[in-house]
């Protein structure tokens, strides 16, 4: 199953997208204390259904807003969210080949870089798409989450996605910061549902599926560690090059 499949089917994604908008709030924050000229030019990537635009588009009076993601039904109920805000207006397009020509002041985007195939390659693209004095800002899974379910497979495969070092993100050109976010489920079931809900459920390509003896004995050791979920977050502030 693709991203965007799994995102198009995750009709229930905000019941269960706690951390998503915990991490969207402390971005708006971010973004709101960056220096961006009266009524900016925003593009965000990755809008699933307006988390971010939700907490930032009243901190940022004027501006021009251009929200996307590569899921049709996000888009579809971001556009729903934001009925009453005609200076916002909404696209299908994939983050990581923009197809909107800007310039743009600020070019954002909340939990939706993990799911990238060529980070530096997309934040080239990003970049050629601001003006003068541009900024980028995002945020991103970072290595070390969901650590406690990797832990969970010993020694079977895990079909997670890898996640970026910090050192690697600073590489690229960026101001990183890093935080912490724990989330208790009541079992391993509601951890594996609240991953399909969001759209993270989708397996690293090439991963093949474990067993149900296996999946048992994964799930089994993860709820004898507690059943908690630690998501590293990466906040990345960076402009043009």
């Amino acid at each position: 199953m693709t991203v965007a499949a799994a995102f198009d089917r995750a009709a229930d994604y905000d019941r269960h997208a706690i951390v998503q908008r915990q991490v969207a709030e402390g971005l708006a924050a971010r973004i709101a204390g960056l220096r961006l000229p009266e009524g900016p030019r925003l593009l965000e990537i990755g809008c699933g259904t307006g988390l971010l635009g939700e907490m930032l588009v009243d901190r940022l009076p004027g501006a021009h807003w251009l929200m996307t993601d590569i899921a049709p039904a996000m888009v579809a109920r971001a556009r729903a969210r934001f009925a009453r805000r005609p200076e916002i207006r909404f696209a299908v397009m994939d983050g990581e080949r923009p197809d909107a020509e800007g310039p743009y002041d600020l070019i954002c985007s909340s939990l939706a870089a993990q799911w990238f195939a060529d980070l530096p390659g997309t934040l080239a693209r990003w970049r050629d798409r601001l003006g003068q004095g541009g900024r980028i800002a995002f945020t991103t899974l970072a290595a070390g989450s969901f650590a406690e379910w990797r832990r969970a497979h010993g020694d079977l495969p895990c079909g997670l996605h890898f996640y970026p070092e910090a050192e690697a993100l600073a590489a690229l050109g960026l101001e990183v910061s890093l935080e912490r976010r724990i989330l208790h489920h009541a079992d391993a079931r509601d951890f594996l549902r609240g991953l399909k809900a969001i759209g993270a459920g989708t397996p690293q390509p090439g991963h093949r599926p474990l067993t149900p003896a296996q999946l048992r004995t994964v799930m089994a050791r993860f709820e004898a560690e507690g059943a908690t979920a630690t998501y590293v977050v990466a906040t990345c502030l960076g402009g043009a090059a």
